[in-house]
């Protein structure tokens, strides 16, 4: 039996103009599947229904964007797991803005930014808006073993 070992890193990264403050933090939980057999689909989370949260917020008056992508493919050596095989769900938020993919509904992760959130009315003055995600890992039926690695990158944007 061949076991794959898991883990993920996240790495935060904010836009914004020098008299505005823009704010896009975790809750620095790591994602680590842990030891996994080929076929099998794992889900992370961890605190009841959600695995970490993402606060973000912006002072600057104007609608900002969350987006999420993985640096790369999970990579261990150079043997990978398609990104379609790592999927991201938001399940809640405390914010009124608009998740274009359906709450709660796995998407595959990409190494293109994809978007997450649109604030709303409202949340462009500072008000701290966060973000519960939930992933879902499915190992392919010929993977090879190893100990994979990837990161994720949240984006926080604004149209200034």
């Amino acid at each position: 039996m061949r076991k794959l070992i898991l883990g993920l890193l996240f790495l935060l990264i904010a836009h914004a103009s020098a008299d505005a403050c823009i704010t896009l933090t975790t809750d620095h939980r790591s994602l680590f599947f842990g030891p996994m057999k080929l076929g099998e689909t794992k889900e992370l989370a961890q605190s009841g229904a959600y695995h970490n949260q993402v606060s973000c917020s912006s002072t600057n008056g104007n609608q900002w964007y969350l987006k999420i992508n993985v640096i790369q493919p999970m990579m261990s050596g150079q043997d990978q797991i398609p990104p379609e095989n790592f999927r991201w769900a938001v399940v809640w938020t405390t914010g009124n803005g608009t998740i274009p993919a359906n709450r709660g509904t796995y998407k595959p992760f990409s190494v293109f930014p994809e978007l997450v959130y649109m604030s709303g009315p409202g949340e462009a003055a500072g008000a701290t808006v966060a973000l519960q995600f939930k992933y879902s890992l499915e190992i392919p039926e010929t993977q090879v073993s190893g100990v994979y690695n990837a990161i994720i990158r949240f984006t926080l944007t604004e149209i200034l």
